[in-house]
């Protein structure tokens, strides 16, 4: 922030700051007017700005196969389309389902006449075998026989069942709500399931969104969980999306030779994620804010960096020193500093003495 003097300061300074000038050599014809600003605490919101991208979260992208063959007859969707959980996506040929459902509906059908004329039976023997008309043998057979058609009545259950289960997968439905993402099968093709199912229609959540940003080694030891953050897209200048930071890549990302950790942002509020205004893989400018506190600040523009680390130039007793400090973070406008200045100190903000020289 340029600093906006009053009267007074200006008389306080003017001495300092004429005899400083008098002392800095300027280029013939470029006179340079050198700016102040005086170093204060105030109330400091650290920023981590970086670049990144938005991308589906983790179960936002489901791919939608068959668990069986057959001949597509109908096709309900379409690009773009967007499905409710349950909604018919396709249905295959199902005469040969049905036909094998109504099959083993009939073999339970006569298997449980069987049963229920081999349980009469053997409930006529048991009085008659205990009063000695009927010989064990007969008594035994009886038995054995309600039994091995209990069995094979509970196998035909089993293969009905089976069959009205293989009857539903030639009816494929959406397992969740979302947008058709792609389509890769038409009316009247054959679906070919082997040992995976095939895939042909792609859905995402577009509710199910993260922004991922890519943040520098020198400032991912000032971001943590649950810290606040917005970003902005090109698709829509001017409008800020928000959310919070739910994870920090234990491993870095190295591209180039540069050092980044992926930070993965939880999309939050209705204009981003169910707004449906955000897309994959859309670039964001992404800020990550850490807590506020009170920090001794300067001008950004008055830090300036050398080959030995970061300095300013201060003005005191009429003359400009170059005084090494030590930041500690750093917003758009300004830097705290955590050593090497004292609340009150007055320094350049442009038109440093190097660059005149």
């Amino acid at each position: 922030m340029r600093l906006s003097l009053t009267i007074a300061s200006l008389a306080l300074l003017g001495g300092a700051a004429f005899a400083a000038w008098r002392s800095v050599p300027t280029t013939p014809g470029k006179p340079a007017s050198p700016a102040f600003a005086i170093a204060e605490q105030r109330n400091f919101t650290r920023r981590v700005v970086a670049t990144g991208s938005v991308r589906l979260a983790p179960g936002a992208k489901i791919d939608v196969g068959a668990r069986t063959s057959g001949v597509v007859t109908r096709l309900d969707v379409r690009q773009g389309m967007m499905v409710r959980r349950g909604d018919i996506i396709l249905e295959l040929d199902d005469r040969e389902a049905r036909l094998r459902l109504a099959s083993a509906t009939a073999k339970v059908a006569d298997l449980g006449a069987a049963v229920a004329q081999a349980e009469s039976d053997f409930g006529r023997l048991r009085p008659l075998a205990e009063k000695g008309y009927a010989t064990p043998r007969d008594f035994l057979s009886a038995q054995t026989t309600s039994t091995q058609l209990k069995a094979r009545l509970s196998s035909a259950m089993a293969d009905e069942n089976l069959a009205r289960v293989q009857l539903g997968y030639m009816t494929v439905r959406a397992p969740e709500s979302g947008i058709v993402a792609s389509v890769t099968i038409h009316e009247g093709e054959t679906v070919a399931a082997s040992f995976a199912a095939p895939t042909f229609v792609t859905l995402i959540d577009l509710a199910r969104l993260e922004c991922v940003a890519l943040v520098d080694e020198t400032d991912i030891g000032r971001v943590n969980n649950g810290d606040p953050a917005e970003f902005t897209v090109d698709a829509y200048p001017g409008r800020v999306f928000t959310g919070r930071v739910t994870n920090i890549a234990p491993d870095a990302t190295v591209i180039s030779g540069v050092v980044d950790y992926e930070t993965t942002i939880r999309i939050t509020g209705a204009s981003g994620a169910s707004g449906r205004l955000l897309r994959p893989q859309m670039t964001a400018s992404v800020t990550i804010e850490g807590p506020s506190q009170v920090a001794l600040v300067v001008p950004t523009a008055a830090v300036r960096q050398s080959s030995e680390g970061a300095y300013v130039w201060r003005a005191r007793g009429g003359k400009f020193s170059s005084v090494a400090v030590s930041t500690s973070a750093r917003q758009q406008d300004y830097t705290s500093i955590a050593r090497g200045l004292r609340a009150g100190d007055t320094v350049l903000t442009a038109n440093f003495p190097e660059a005149n020289r």
